[in-house]
This record gives structure tokens, sequence and C-alpha cells, in this order.
């Protein structure tokens, strides 16, 4: 349920957004706005506000804006006419404007998203420069149940001092020095003020050939360098602009890993994007907000595509339009874009079943 819930919110939040930016933009230029929906199909509820008719439609996985002038002009007698007033009337500079308007509104939500998950936990800053944030101190956070840990009596909670020598050790320094124990491994951690020194012979005497000694400890840093916001924001916004490059060829060989039926882990379908939120509302709020982030950059470089029926597909076109000096012949264009709407939703198809049939297997 707790799934399902954060999935709606993370995509609805994107959605919302992006058709926000449209309508924001579209508006700015003075071009009116005759529909703005939340999901498609049947209309579950409307209401007209500021020349505007507000909808909330049955499927939540999407979103439109209505505007004047993006398609043919249909008469009473069934004959298409070329687009007039609205869009129609903007040269290709505005009508630019406003279809690109919903990719930069989720690349800055996307930003902000990660900004404010690197602020909280400083870790992610992995993930946005690469660099390892400066830690201090060791916690153990859990000891596994049956373990060499919990037999010589280490706690949750407890702090490690000393370790082999080292001084309040940092995690990696806790485990180099496991690692490099022969006979007995002297820790001495603080539980609640008071110093145990703990003896732990190492490695265990029940070992069998060939297996890994463990100790039976998670660790964490007792302390994580905190990351100003601003220097966060920067991070973060350089990590959204040089993943694009990254981004498009994974949608590439993605499609193509899809069409050729292999699986590929670099695009994720449905019920792969369902899996990802799970895993991220178990670890916490911050990998939720990091999950939200890529998903709203994805979304943008996704509509960035040339594809018709994306917003980059509808640049593409406009920008013809505009090198040719006339429109499309009526119901040309919309063709267009009616084949790669078709196009985008029978990969999604293709790529969703592949991903049932890997679970199927793999249960």
């Amino acid at each position: 349920m707790t799934t399902g819930l954060v999935f709606l919110a993370i995509l609805l939040s994107a959605v919302l957004v992006h058709e926000l930016a449209h309508f924001g933009a579209a508006r700015s230029i003075g071009v009116p706005v005759r529909a703005f929906s939340v999901g498609f199909g049947p209309i579950l509820f409307k209401r007209v506000w500021a020349g505007t008719e507000w909808r909330v439609s049955l499927i939540p996985l999407g979103g439109y804006v209505d505007l004047p002038g993006l398609s043919s002009r249909v008469d009473d007698d069934g004959v298409m006419h070329p687009a007039e007033g609205g869009m129609a009337e903007k040269r290709f500079g505005g009508k630019a404007w406003v279809l690109l308007a919903g990719v930069l509104a989720n690349f800055i939500l996307g930003t902000l998203l990660l900004t404010t998950a690197v602020v909280m936990e400083p870790g992610f800053r992995a993930l946005t420069t690469g660099e390892t944030p400066d830690v201090s101190g060791t916690q153990i956070v859990a000891v596994s149940e049956g373990s060499l840990a919990a037999e010589v009596g280490l706690q949750a909670g407890d702090v490690v001092l000393r370790v082999a020598g080292v001084e309040e050790p940092i995690p990696e320094q806790v485990v180099e020095a496991i690692r490099g124990a022969e006979g007995t491994l002297v820790l001495v951690v603080d539980r609640g003020g008071t110093e145990l020194p703990i003896d732990v012979p190492w490695p265990p005497a029940d070992l069998a050939d060939g297996e890994v000694p463990v100790l039976g400890v998670q660790l964490t840093p007792l302390e994580v360098a905190s990351v100003p916001p601003l220097t966060a924001l920067v991070e973060s916004t350089r990590f959204a602009v040089l993943a694009v490059p990254e981004m498009v060829s994974g949608f590439v060989r993605g499609f193509a890993s899809a069409l050729t039926g292999q699986r590929n882990e670099e695009v994720a379908g449905p019920v792969g994007i369902v899996g990802l939120v799970n895993d991220a509302t178990q670890v916490g709020v911050a990998s939720v907000l990091v999950l939200a982030a890529i998903i709203n950059f994805s979304l943008a470089v996704f509509n960035l595509l040339p594809i018709p029926g994306l917003d980059g597909g509808r640049v593409l076109l406009a920008g013809v339009v505009a090198l040719r000096g006339r429109p499309f012949r009526p119901g040309q264009e919309e063709a267009f874009h009616m084949a790669g709407i078709l196009a985008v939703l029978a990969l999604i198809v293709l790529i969703t079943l592949q991903e049932v049939q890997g679970i199927l297997s793999s249960g």
C-alpha cells in the first residue's frame, strides 16, 4: 500500500509540474489554455476557472494541456483545415518555449529533490560528485542474531572507541582491522557512557575451509560532515546536466535491447519503477527523494527525444515548419504524432512484458 502511494505521489508530482510549466509558458506568450488535465481517459472531475477547464481523469499515468493551434481544425462537414490561432500564430521561438517548458520544469524539480536528499543524507554526495563525504567515528547499528558479535556481547548502539590500537576509527578502519586481525580482535566500545573492552577470538575457530570470516555487525559513521544547501544545489545541478548524454544513450540502448528481446537494466517500465520505489521506501525518505529526482530527470530527457508525440518531436516538427516556411498538410502532423505515440506505447508494453517475464522466471 505504501509503495503504491509513494509511486503515485512521485508520478503525479512530476506530471503536475510538467503540465503546469506548459500552462504557464503558454499563458506567458498569450496562448490560451482550453483544458488542463491530470490523467488520461474518462474525466472524473472538471471545473472551469480563469478560462481553462481543469480536469482530473481516470488513468493517473500522465496528463496534458489542450492548446489551440496545435492541431488541424475540423469543420462541421468533417473536412480538415490548417491549424488556426493560438500556437499556430507563434514563431518557432515561442513554440519551443511552450513545448520545452515541461522538460525544464522536471529538470528543476529533480535538481531540488536531489539537493534536499543530499542535505538530509550527505552520503548521497557520492552520487552527485563521486566524492566520499567526510566522516568520523563508528557506531554499530545492527548485530546479526547468532553471530560471533552477538556471542561476545556487542550491541546495536555501541560506539567503537578503539580497534587494533586505532583511536576513534571510521567504519573503513574497523573493517580493515577485522580483516587483518589474527588470534584476537581487541575492541573498546562506549555503551551509554561506559567503556567496555571486548576481546573477540579471530578468526572464528569453526570457520570452514574457504569461508570468509564475518563478525556480524552493521556499521555506520558516527558523524557525517553536513553539506551546505547552496553547495548541494550547485553539485546537483551539475550532475543533472552531465547526466543528460548518458541518459540519452541509455534510452537508445534500452530500446534496442527491448526490440531484440533482451532485458536491459538501464530502462525500467512501470513494473521496474514500482520495484525501485519499494526498495527506496524501505531505506528512508532521502532515498525516495533521490529516486524521485532520477525519475524527473529521466522524464525530462525522454521527452526531449526527437520522437513525434513527445515534446522533443513536436519541437522538431515545429522547426521543420519554420524552415519550410509553410505548415504541413492538414492531418499530416497529427499522423506523425500518432505514429510516434503508438511506437512509444508499444515499447513500454514490450518492456513491461519483459519485466513480468523476468519476475516469473526468477520466481
